[in-house]
């Protein structure tokens, strides 16, 4: 399998607005991990700084990113511009010829008709051409977004020119907080150092590493494109796949420290069992056992709050015990993973 590791810039900016919105969960899940994690002064600054942002396009851009982070790789497309061992700029992301732009637009109807309105392709591109308020009805019911993220989708769809403008004039917005709050020059000179301090024999077995402790195996005829991030250089996002490559947007301290070496058997194990052991997500694995859900279903069951809810999702998702389809947020048992901590569990125990 093809692996390319660099660093996109504008992914560490998307995990910075992902910390202003959920820092708590964020916490408490690196904590439950083992992690205390310590956010820097300047990505403290960015999130007073991001929630304090009163403007109606920029709450619309935040809000949609956040909610839809996972199309971000739609919108900024990594396999276009990285190259392994090499780092882009923002401002390069976001140089979108007509080309691009209406690539970017035909991925975008592609994702958006599969994962989150159930039709095909042609189906949507074709109401789009006869019956554009249908659509936006489509649009509007959406589960689990908001109605900024909802108008935003429906620029995209119907007014794509100007929804790519009000996406970059946005992103040079918020590029500013970036860089007023000081955030950008300490992830810059955090990749820099990393960059010429680590070979790229290092950065490989460190990703085969990650992928071994959470028993992934990616398609290899797809390339795996790693873009490092540092805004929470502890944090990964998981591994997404989209129809022409796999993406992994992974923390410089994880391929430093926590997957310099493979990981034991035993601190897996351990690991799992704590995330088990939690009475809440004892009972939402149970749950997903009978059948795949969304959050919102799991909160309903529990009783537990949004925030408190995907807390525990992402306990779980790290510890390898469940599947997140990102583009629809459908949350499904990993049977594999219980499987094998039984066989695990009786080969330690000699049972």
């Amino acid at each position: 399998m093809k692996i390319v590791a660099g660093y996109f810039e504008i992914y560490d900016l998307m995990m910075a607005i992902y910390y202003a919105f959920h820092s708590e969960p964020v916490r408490k899940s690196l904590k439950s991990l083992g992690v205390d994690f310590n956010p820097a002064q300047e990505l403290l600054a960015f999130r007073e700084a991001i929630l304090k942002e009163t403007d109606w396009s920029t709450r619309i851009y935040t809000t949609f990113m956040n909610e839809f982070g996972v199309i971000s790789p739609v919108l900024f497309p990594v396999k276009h511009k990285m190259v392994d061992g090499t780092a882009v700029r923002i401002e390069e992301s976001i140089e979108l010829s007509p080309e691009l732009m209406e690539m970017i637009r035909d991925r975008f109807i592609t994702v958006l008709a599969v994962r989150r309105l159930n039709m095909e392709r042609q189906e949507l591109k074709r109401l789009l051409d006869t019956s554009p308020f249908t659509v936006t009805e489509k649009v509007e019911e959406i589960e689990g977004i908001s109605s900024d993220s909802k108008w935003f989708a429906n620029q995209l769809l119907l007014f794509p020119v100007k929804a790519m403008e009000f996406l970059v004039s946005n992103t040079r917005k918020i590029l500013k907080l970036y860089e007023k709050t000081g955030l950008r020059a300490k992830n810059l000179r955090k990749i820099s150092d990393f960059f010429s301090s680590i070979n790229s024999k290092t950065v490989k077995n460190a990703i085969e590493n990650y992928l071994d402790y959470y028993d992934l195996a990616p398609d290899a005829s797809r390339p795996l494109y790693v873009a490092l991030q540092n805004s929470i250089p502890r944090s990964n996002s998981g591994l997404m796949s989209y129809p022409t490559f796999h993406l992994l947007i992974m923390g410089v301290e994880e391929i430093t420290k926590d997957f310099l070496k493979k990981i034991p058997q035993e601190y897996k194990l351990s690991n799992l069992l704590k995330a088990i052991g939690d009475h809440s997500r004892f009972e939402i694995l149970r749950y997903l056992a009978r059948k795949p859900s969304t959050q919102k279903e799991l909160a309903d069951f529990t009783g537990l709050n949004k925030s408190t809810i995907s807390y525990h999702i992402n306990l779980l998702f790290k510890a390898s015990l469940i599947d997140i389809d990102v583009f629809n947020n459908i949350i499904t048992l990993r049977e594999e993973t219980i499987k094998k901590l039984a066989m695990a569990l009786g080969e330690t125990f000699g049972l």
